[in-house]
């Protein structure tokens, strides 16, 4: 990897994990520092993200991280609002014993994550537990429809570093959710994830008003 791609790459994540908040100055000494690069490199990278929408230059302050389209934001959640519900009842009967492993271990990073303050881990470990539940339905269109609205949005994984109190509620609610996956209750689990679905937006949305 480049040294303009690996600035690219650290930035980027930085910005979608919620580590760079919208409207934050992106201080290009600090950040070569930081990543043990000259300032080339990420200029470059900055001019790359301000390109994906990520970064806005303004005049006399300079590269400030651009702030999330709030209407872009909610009407991709009221589709994701109803097709990960849809998607999580077709998934029930073919959820294995090792999904539900899996869905406990990461769980449990979760947790862990929380516990430790590490709040931008967050939201990694929340796409991995969703796209395994969505991914065990037999339906390829639909999970990818998902998978793609997931990335359209990608900041939104920022949640839990904007709004901490969702990580721990999170948590709490996945807990519900293997367990209906576990009894094979395809019904109860659609209402779970469409509830915490419904929660999250709420929670993200209020902040980024706030915060406009």
């Amino acid at each position: 990897m480049t040294k303009n791609a690996a600035a690219y790459e650290a930035l980027r994540k930085d910005i979608v994990e919620g580590r760079l908040k919208p409207g934050l100055k992106i201080n290009m000494s600090e950040i070569a520092k930081e990543l043990g690069l000259s300032e080339s490199p990420i200029r470059e990278a900055i001019r790359r993200l301000e390109s994906d929408g990520f970064v806005k230059f303004t005049p006399h302050v300079g590269a400030v991280v651009s702030k999330m389209d709030i209407r872009e934001f909610v009407e991709t959640y009221l589709i994701r609002i109803e097709l990960e519900p849809l998607a999580t009842r077709l998934a029930v009967p073919h959820i294995t014993d090792k999904d539900i492993q899996f869905l406990l271990k990461k769980n449990q990073e979760m947790g862990v994550a929380i516990e430790s303050k590490n709040h931008e881990k967050l939201g990694g470990l929340n796409k991995d537990f969703h796209l395994k539940i969505y991914s065990a339905a037999p339906y390829p269109y639909l999970f990818k429809l998902i998978s793609d609205l997931w990335e359209k949005v990608e900041r939104t994984q920022s949640v839990f570093a904007y709004v901490p109190e969702r990580g721990i509620e999170s948590v709490n609610e996945h807990s519900k959710i293997i367990k209906a996956l576990e009894n094979k209750k395809p019904i109860l689990a659609e209402k779970l994830i469409k509830a915490q679905k419904n929660r999250t937006m709420a929670a993200l949305e209020k902040y980024l008003k706030e915060n406009e």
